[in-house]
């Protein structure tokens, strides 16, 4: 058993495809596949079980995989702590985010990360908040950054900063300051995926509230924030955005932002890591970098 061997178990088990894995690792199909059958031979175990259209673990092979992720990592530590004393790191971080930390924690976070670390890639994909915990849990990503508090055994979760949300909409609009919610039954919204935790946590705010969801026109849904803003500049419908957002890009966006009278939401932005996961060097220190910029994004930002 070799470190190419279980980098090629690891990539098949991520890609489910043998020339998926391949690409990833700059090797062929067939050295590939005699990687994962030399491992299988001495483990005397099949770890895939092979179908025409994707390869799925055994599990045999569910299992061996924290076993070869911890290995990998370890040389990976093994290579860190010898790197370190050249004041050197290395490798890749991959982060599912959702939109506001995207747009407002991680700019300032790997610039200041890659002006100290300049051999470290980043790989980043805005999702919403369900697939963000899919691909922690199937450790397709190395960490997530998500607008919810997560309460499960499988994830760490750690909080970095409180978030607010405000209504926006055109500056050609009617609505200002604090407004009933009977004032928005004529105007359509423009609202997140129901992947979304911040439209699950606007929905059940105003199903506790006594509103009837069922009053309110959706007319268009999206998780790109760039769009939504665009959508309700040009007066198509109302909608809401993180507060840091607002305040750190209103004077370049055509919308303003107004308050719906009993709705007050502040939800908690986290890191989140897969709990049975042994992280790299690299995705340990940017963790801790990520906590201490805290309160200078915090300072910055309102």
């Amino acid at each position: 058993m070799d470190f190419r061997q279980l980098e090629a178990f690891v990539n098949v088990a991520r890609y489910k495809n043998f020339s998926k894995a391949g690409k990833a690792l700059f090797l062929s199909q067939p050295t590939i596949s005699l990687h994962i059958a030399n491992l299988e031979k001495e483990l005397s175990t099949p770890l895939f079980d092979r179908t025409s259209k994707e390869v799925n673990l055994t599990p045999a092979g569910n299992e061996f995989l924290n076993y070869a992720l911890d290995m990998i990592n370890m040389k990976n530590r093994a290579i860190h702590d010898i790197q370190t004393s050249q004041k050197k790191i290395t490798g890749s971080i991959t982060i599912s985010t959702s939109t506001t930390p995207s747009l407002v924690l991680l700019p300032n976070a790997i610039q200041g990360f890659e002006a100290m670390h300049p051999d470290v890639k980043f790989i980043v994909e805005e999702k919403g908040s369900t697939a963000i915990l899919e691909d922690v849990c199937s450790l397709n990503s190395d960490l997530g950054l998500i607008s919810m508090h997560i309460d499960n055994e499988r994830f760490i979760s750690q909080p970095l900063f409180e978030d607010e949300l405000v209504f926006i909409c055109s500056e050609a609009s009617p609505l200002k300051g604090v407004v009933e919610i009977s004032d928005l039954l004529g105007y359509k919204f423009i609202t997140r995926s129901d992947q979304s935790a911040t439209r699950k946590e606007i929905d059940r705010l105003m199903i506790e509230n006594g509103y009837d969801l069922a009053l309110l026109e959706n007319v268009v849904e999206s998780d790109n924030m760039n769009l939504i803003i665009h959508l309700v500049s040009r007066g198509l419908g109302i909608s809401y955005m993180s507060k840091r957002i607002f305040d750190c890009f209103q004077k370049t966006m055509r919308v303003k932002s107004f308050n719906i009278r009993g709705l007050h939401v502040v939800r908690e932005i986290n890191l989140i890591t897969n709990r049975r996961r042994t992280l790299s060097p690299a995705a340990e220190d940017f963790i801790k970098y990520l906590s201490e910029i805290e309160i200078e994004t915090k300072g910055t930002l309102k």
